[in-house]
């Protein structure tokens, strides 16, 4: 069904609900569902896809804020994750770098004390051998067509009431129920908001070409949860630098096979 088709078919099914109401009132309300299924189609082609060229993308605010750059037409993506450990002043960083079936990893304890006991890794990156990784961390270390890793396109699935506010930006809600995979909130915060999950603020923005620049959900504060904000950038479309393999890898250690299996 494409867009007309699914516009007439909403303004159908708004005629034959509302029609007890006066013809203005139909007319405002048919009018403004068209401009939310336009809005939605807008932002829906300017999700990043296949063949969308290199970019560079930040994800915070969720379950794990994590950035890289992203290549789909050449089936590779870098991620930085950087996790800082409860009651210390260490930070574990952890860079991969994806490349088809093939991966190489940078891992390090930063501030570490003498003497944690914790494993020191090369400084250069490591070649991983998929058949040393665990099933599931051989499936996340190996390109699998992601072009959107923000999962803006779930959020935009998953959105009401969008309309456009101003050149290029956008506002309505969505419902975090059904973006799950995105990992925005735990299953515990999910449960604490209730109804409010179904329905939180969403804001995006398209740059002159269309695409999306910034995705934006404020989340509410809940149970023991604290208000806070999902925030999804992609910039440097075309202009980010390219993913090549390492010329200098070396093999991964014991202790990096350890860490990334669990």
């Amino acid at each position: 069904m494409n867009v007309l088709t699914k516009r007439l078919a909403l303004a159908g099914a708004l005629l034959i609900a509302g029609a007890g109401l006066s013809a203005c009132g139909v007319a405002d309300t048919v009018e403004e569902t068209v401009e939310q299924v336009s809005a939605a189609t807008t932002l829906a082609k300017g999700v990043p896809g296949r063949t969308t060229p290199a970019f560079h993308y930040s994800v915070k605010g969720g379950q794990q804020s994590f950035s890289g750059v992203l290549d789909a037409p050449h089936k590779s993506v870098t991620s930085d994750f950087f996790e800082k450990i409860p009651d210390s002043e260490m930070t574990l960083t952890m860079k991969f770098l994806v490349i088809e079936k093939q991966a190489w990893a940078k891992i390090a304890f930063d501030n570490a004390p003498a003497g944690a006991g914790l494993p020191k890794f090369p400084k250069k990156w490591m070649k991983l051998d998929q058949g040393k990784l665990s099933k599931d961390s051989a499936e996340d270390l190996t390109y699998a067509g992601e072009t959107d890793p923000g999962y803006v396109s779930t959020l935009l699935t998953a959105a009401a009431d969008l309309k456009e506010t101003g050149t290029g930006t956008y506002a309505g809600t969505t419902d975090l129920t059904k973006s799950t995979e995105a990992e925005i909130v735990d299953a515990d915060t999910l449960k604490a908001l209730g109804e409010k999950a179904k329905a939180v603020p969403l804001e995006v923005t398209l740059d002159g070409a269309g695409r999306v620049t910034r995705a934006v959900v404020k989340i509410p504060a809940a149970g023991k949860a604290k208000a806070v904000t999902y925030e999804v950038v992609y910039d440097q479309y075309g202009k980010a630098s390219p993913i090549q393999a390492p010329a200098d890898a070396v093999a991964a250690t014991a202790d990096a096979y350890e860490l990334l299996n669990g």
